[in-house]
């Protein structure tokens, strides 16, 4: 890797969508003389961020978001819909493709490795969770993306002083509140922030210098405050207003379909689905982590689910996501044989959800 000195541009305090656009303008904007970029970014107002892929409408309760201001901003990178506000500190590289590693895994490594060691230099005991994600005792409080962007590889991530979760559970559209509990309690579970972790928080011009101190070390290059270019500026100005417009928020639309997957971290879901039965149709819903079921709801339409639903999710509670697994537990029921259909297209619809997942 070069040892030629890295431009760090402290943003400050910008719009939401501000936030999002440096980055895309940098990007786009990159030349073969245009320095490797590390910006620092402050979103001054609050707002819903969406992967590239994602349905709007399917994502989050737009009617919701309106009406309390919560813009909704589309970003080039991929995952999930997030909330973001002014407790999070951007961290945001721009570098040209020979300066980080080809690995994608490898360049999340390299990305996070400065964070995880700020962290742990301010008192929280960070740690990596691969492929992307930063750690503290089982919780994240680092999430990252990346993405070609014209001629760069942009690599971002957080620090995270506070977080808003009734703001996040309530923006999100859920097929029923049951599953927006199950998803609060997830999220609970398994997020966690500098405030959450320290009795006496610092401040933010603090995590700053810390981490330009600590990613010169990591790097092995200097960073040296730079400005934006009138170029970089202009294209930002453009994106701010492409980025805001209705063909550019609404130019993913999925099928319309009963089934509902969030991610709460990594390995973490909440997942909906939806099986025949005697009724007509029964509904359940499944956390997973990793490869278990972590909690499992069925909801009571049929004679069989009044009756075995309770035994059921306490038995599968913990199970693989594998049908040797799931069968086995519930070979421990006495059923008649229109029981044993339903529990089949039960076990069948928790694999179908289960692989659902992205990556599965």
């Amino acid at each position: 890797m070069s040892d030629s000195p890295i431009r760090l541009i402290d943003a400050g305090a910008v719009s939401g969508i501000r936030s999002q656009t440096i980055y895309h303008a940098l990007g786009y904007q990159m030349s073969p003389t245009t320095p490797d970029t590390i910006v620092f970014a402050t979103p001054s107002t609050p707002y819903m961020c969406l992967g590239y892929f994602q349905d709007s409408e399917e994502e989050l309760d737009m009617e919701y978001c309106d009406r309390h201001n919560l813009q909704v901003i589309r970003r080039e990178q991929g995952g999930g819909a997030v909330y973001i506000d002014s407790n999070q500190l951007f961290v945001q590289w721009i570098f040209h493709p020979d300066k980080l590693p080809l690995n994608v895994a490898q360049r999340f490594r390299l990305f996070t490795e400065p964070i995880i060691e700020t962290y742990k230099k301010l008192g929280v005991q960070a740690y990596f969770y691969p492929v992307n994600d930063v750690h503290v005792n089982g919780k994240k409080i680092v999430g990252t993306g990346a993405a070609r962007i014209g001629e760069a590889e942009v690599v971002t991530g957080n620090f995270l002083f506070d977080f808003d979760f009734e703001a996040m559970i309530k923006a999100l559209k859920v097929p029923d509140e049951g599953f927006r509990n199950d998803f609060a309690e997830s999220l609970r579970d398994y997020l966690t922030t500098i405030n959450i972790e320290l009795e006496d928080p610092p401040a933010e011009e603090v995590v700053k210098e810390t981490y330009v101190t600590v990613c010169e070390k990591v790097l092995g290059r200097k960073l040296v405050p730079g400005e934006f270019t009138d170029k970089e500026i202009q294209k930002m100005k453009s994106l701010d207003q492409k980025m805001q417009s209705t063909e550019w928020l609404y130019q993913y639309r999925k099928p319309g379909k009963n089934t509902r997957m969030v991610k709460v971290h990594a390995g973490v879901y909440v997942g909906t689905g939806t099986y025949p039965n005697i009724s007509g149709q029964g509904s359940l819903r499944v956390r997973m982590n990793g490869n278990r079921i972590e909690r499992l709801s069925i909801k009571r339409t049929s004679d069989f689910s009044k009756k075995f639903g309770p035994k059921l999710e306490e038995i599968l509670t913990g199970a693989l996501l594998e049908h040797e697994d799931l069968s086995e537990r519930t070979s421990v029921l006495n059923l008649n044989n229109p029981e044993e259909e339903e529990i089949k297209h039960i076990l069948e619809e928790i694999i179908e959800i289960s692989r659902r997942k992205p990556g599965t």
